[in-house]
């Protein structure tokens, strides 16, 4: 055995090499894969620790690996059966083919040129001086700090198994086969042979105390507490322990003190543990049950039981009482008397004796329990008596009192006491406690901050006290009850006996604490009361004297109350699973030392990952992390508390529990911190920590992300363009139907009317020739000749325009003020026009489609207006398009507004191709009088948009690849 820096405790067995916690063992793996086989030796270093094996060589575990060193010229062959560091680090192995030494380089064997003869070396060892001592197959041999030569001690050593020094600075040697100890003193050069009376001793331990342990072969550990010469030669002074005192077996082979002084062995059946006790157990019989304890002035405890006779207990003499058995209750009066009670009566101490003073009231039936008792302070004794309530025995007469409460619960109290002044003070089930003093009695519960449950223990004094019960224990101000935040692991449900004591701390003043349940003996210092009053959340840190000395409460059986008390020498008694113990409060243990907390493995979803460096899938379901704290003394008692940082809002209590376990772990960064208490309460000095991240699932990463925004964009500018083509082609199919149609009208009017027209005209050209040149209407004809010819030339143009279908000119404004002053030529009507607003190009359908509306809005002005003035205004805004046409005339008559005058299509038209271009017309009347015809264009459907970079690309790339076709191909 042997146990490294970190308190790790390590075995090596038969099989391999196993960690201890003192909860849990852990095979170890070695990195190589390679089996260690048997281990026969270990040595803890501050470089790791050192493994011998049977089959030869060894191994060097450190955190960051193993290193192998396998059997050499320098390091010789064969089981290795003890490993030593001396001073300087060099290591020393003794083999079973010799001693070597390893200078943490190289290995160099000892032969009989260092003055240290034979073939084997059967044990090593180095003093506190830094002497190393070895024993080969027959003699003892030294080697003196700095020097290069071994001396033989003359010390005659066949088959050493283990050499140690004791706190004398003499040097001990164990026989393997012979079962004698032999003592060396360095000084005088003595030897003393001690028997040990057994056939072999595997192991020597001298612990901090100076006591001395021997591991025997088949006769199980000898003990001496203090050995010396003279008491060695007594055979009385050597204690035994074997297997009928508890140990796994009596065939033991390594011991072991650890850091915190227990003394560990190794036998072939499993491993044992030797610990200070910090209680004593009173010398009651063994086969007692059910004790009910009180404490006598002089310093006696009385104890009756369920099975046997009552007994009273001083020093270490136990004087058989004439009370019989059962009792269930007892306690002691203000005056000191012990008063004890059972189905047999009600007994009263008289010096050192029991007499019975009054049998139970005559309705109580048969075997019926006395749960408790309290004087009062006229001397009335107050009797609970199960299931039939509260009597008072006052002058050699019973009474039954009334009941306290109406719930079937609460029929008779389960606790009583009485405090200094002479109250009696009353605890019940489910949460109920009374206090009477006189005729003035008051009922405590919730509303006075009472939430303990069953109250089963009461301790008062002077206007203070506390209050101990099923959900933990509370304190009394003299007007309000106050819960102590105790740790919520379980172990103060219970609770069965509340004393306090005055505080052994000179620098806290007050009473300490001590807590009897369920779950053992807890040890509450004043201080920590005193910060828990000052701050009602804070959570006492406390002391467990002995968690396996619980309660086991028989159900066929009503369990005494209170199970501890105090004796007049401050001794305190408790009532437990395995008898009565007595614990000193003057001499209580030192708090042990701040637990060292560890964090051992982490696996997701059952799978061990590396607990440095853990990797946390996206897909991770379960993330368990397994912690732990090293302490060998008391690791039952350990508790833990521990958090997530980025999922966890507060600490969880998490009790002697040792993982933790987390589900449904959303993306991000965590933090993992564990803290450790001891069983006095103490925490660990540093968390132990684990950061961890859980990866983000894809389809949620950032750049997945936004590769869906590019995707998407993509996706919709795709739709965009093929929205704008399918666009184009219909407005192309638009244009080129309007073109045919603008031709086919071409060819009707050029073909009929104006030929028929031309005809016309050509007979009139005769009819005018043949009226002679004095007639007037040879004049008046030629005139209508000529006038024909005008508009003849007019349709021309006009067939022309369609035929050819040209735009009108970029400028709008320009192009209508053009046309209106062809009409001004005939008219006495003015024109004026504007424009407003930063010009923007037209989407040419649109320009042509503006361009024949207001076309039309100033014909209809010039011609039928019969006004004085027309006034012509657009309007650019970014918004919108507007086309404006005003005059002063009479205005149009309401009946053309809709549908225009008979056989006219003026308006009707201008309606068509407002709607065809997505505008908004009114035509209504002026102010003060005349018509304005009002056209509206959204900017979207009126100016131009300018490319975009992606339609300039695409028009480059449409253009070259056209040229690249017409390299290929010139006819194309």
């Amino acid at each position: 055995m042997a146990q490294t820096r970190d308190s790790y405790l390590w075995l090596g067995s038969n099989e391999s090499l196993l960690r201890f916690d003192g909860i849990r063992f852990v095979r170890y793996q070695p990195p190589n894969g390679e089996a260690l086989g048997i281990v026969s030796a270990l040595l803890a270093t501050d470089a790791g620790l050192w493994v011998g094996l049977r089959k030869g060589g060894l191994r060097l575990i450190r955190p960051a690996g193993m290193d192998v060193h396998l059997t050499q010229p320098g390091l010789p062959t064969g089981v290795i059966y003890g490993l030593a560091e001396d001073p300087q680090g060099n290591i020393w192995a003794a083999a079973n083919d010799g001693l070597a030494r390893y200078n943490g380089k190289h290995w160099r064997h000892i032969s009989i040129r260092w003055g240290f003869p034979g073939s084997q070396a059967r044990a090593v060892f180095v003093d506190r001086d830094g002497v190393v001592w070895a024993a080969n197959e027959e003699k003892l041999f030294y080697l003196p700090q700095g020097s290069e030569t071994f001396v033989d001690s003359g010390v005659t050593a066949p088959s050493t198994s283990q050499i140690a020094q004791a706190r004398d600075g003499s040097i001990w040697l164990a026989d393997r086969y012979g079962g004698a100890l032999q003592r060396y003193d360095p000084q005088s050069g003595e030897t003393l042979l001690v028997n040990t009376g057994t056939n072999g001793a595997n192991g020597l331990l001298f612990d901090h105390r100076g006591a001395l342990w021997v591991a025997t072969v088949g006769s199980g550990i000898r003990h001496v507490r203090r050995p010396n010469a003279t008491q060695l030669a007594d055979d009385q002074a050597m204690a035994s322990y074997g297997k009928r005192d508890g140990l796994s077996s009596d065939f033991i082979w390594p011991l072991l003190e650890d850091s915190e002084g227990n003394v560990w062995a190794g036998t072939n059946a499993g491993l044992d543990r030797f610990r200070p006790r910090a209680v004593t157990a009173a010398s009651l019989p063994q086969h007692a049950i059910g004790f009910a304890l009180a404490a006598g002035a002089d310093g006696s405890l009385w104890a009756g039981t369920a099975n046997t006779q009552s007994m009273r207990l001083y020093s270490s003499d136990v004087h058989v009482l004439d009370m019989p058995p059962p009792v269930s209750a007892a306690m002691t009066d203000q005056a000191g008397c012990v008063w004890m009670a059972g189905p047999n009566g009600i007994w009263r101490s008289n010096n050192t004796q029991l007499e019975k003073v009054a049998q139970l009231p005559v309705e109580v039936p048969p075997e019926s329990s006395v749960r408790a008792m309290a004087l009062d302070a006229q001397g009335a004794l107050w009797v609970s008596i199960n299931r039939m309530g509260l009597f008072v025995w006052r002058d050699g007469v019973w009474s039954k009192m009334p009941a306290d409460s109406l719930q079937p619960s609460q029929t008779m109290p389960v606790s009583a006491t009485t405090d200094l002044n002479g109250r009696l003070w009353f605890g019940y089930r489910d949460n109920l406690l009374v206090s009477r003093d006189g005729d003035n009695v008051r009922r405590w519960g919730k509303a006075d901050g009472l939430r303990i449950g069953h109250v089963t223990a009461i301790s008062m004094r002077d206007g203070f006290g506390w209050v101990g019960g099923q959900r933990g224990v509370a304190y009394f101000d003299g007007g309000r009850f106050y819960s102590l935040q105790l740790p919520d692991n379980g172990l103060f449900d219970n609770v069965y006996a509340v004393i306090p004591t005055p505080s052994a701390d000179q620098g806290a003043p007050g009473n300490d604490l001590w807590i009897h349940g369920k779950s053992g003996i807890f040890h509450l210092p004043a201080a920590e009361l005193a910060r828990a009053k000052a701050d009602i959340n804070h959570v006492i840190h406390y002391r467990t004297y002995d968690m396996i000395g619980g309660l086991a409460n028989d159900p066929h059986r009503v369990l005494a109350l209170p199970t501890g008390v105090r004796g007049s020498d401050d001794q305190l008694w408790f009532a437990t699973s395995k008898g009565v113990i007595r614990i000193d409060p003057d001499q209580r243990a030192s708090q042990g030392s701040a637990p060292k907390v560890l964090i051992e493995s982490v696996s997701v979803d059952g799978t061990e990952v590396d607990a440095q460096q853990p990797v946390v899938g996206a897909d991770a379901k379960r993330v368990e992390i397994s912690y732990t704290a090293l302490n060998l003394s008391v690791p039952e008692a350990m508790h833990f508390r521990y958090r997530l940082d980025g999922f966890d809002n507060d600490w969880h209590h998490a009790g002697v529990q040792r993982q933790a376990t987390y589900t449904g772990l959303a993306a991000g960064d965590y933090r993992f911190r564990v803290v450790a208490l001891n069983h006095d309460g103490v925490a660990s000095l540093d968390e132990a920590t684990l950061s961890f991240s859980v990866a983000q699932v894809f389809y949620l990463n950032p750049l997945f992300l936004l590769a869906c925004a590019a995707l998407l964009i993509g996706l919709l500018w795709c739709l965009y363009r093929a929205s704008l083509r399918h666009s184009a082609r219909q407005l192309r199919a638009r244009l080129e139907e309007r073109h045919a149609e603008r031709e086919r009208i071409a060819r009707e009017l050029h073909d009929t009317l104006l030929q028929g027209v031309q005809g016309l005209m050509l007979r009139f050209q005769a009819v005018a020739q043949a009226i002679p040149d004095e007639n007037p209407a040879r004049s008046k004809m030629e005139q209508a000749l000529d006038r024909a010819d005008q508009v003849l030339a007019d349709g021309r143009d006009r067939v022309f325009n369609l035929r050819s279908a040209h735009p009108p000119p970029a400028d709008l404004l320009a192009a209508l003020i053009a046309a209106a002053r062809e009409f001004e030529q005939h008219t006495a009507v003015e024109l004026s026009a504007c424009a407003e607003g930063a010009r923007q190009p037209l989407q040419p359908i649109a320009r042509e489609e503006l361009y024949r509306i207001g076309h039309e809005a100033i014909a209809n002005a010039f011609r039928h207006s019969q006004g004085k003035h027309v006034t012509l205004q657009i309007t650019y805004t970014r918004r919108a398009f507007e086309l404006r046409v005003t005059d002063d005339g009479k205005g149009i008559e309401p009946a053309y507004l809709e549908t225009g005058r008979q056989k006219h299509w003026g308006l009707c038209g201008m309606r068509e191709r407002t709607q065809r271009i997505g505008g908004r017309l009114t035509i209504g009347a002026a102010q003060p009088h005349g018509t304005e015809v009002r056209l509206v264009l959204p900017g979207a459907c009126a100016y131009q948009r300018p490319p975009g970079p992606l339609e300039r690309g695409w028009h480059r790339l449409t253009s070259a690849r056209r040229s690249a076709c017409k390299q290929i191909n010139p006819s194309e």
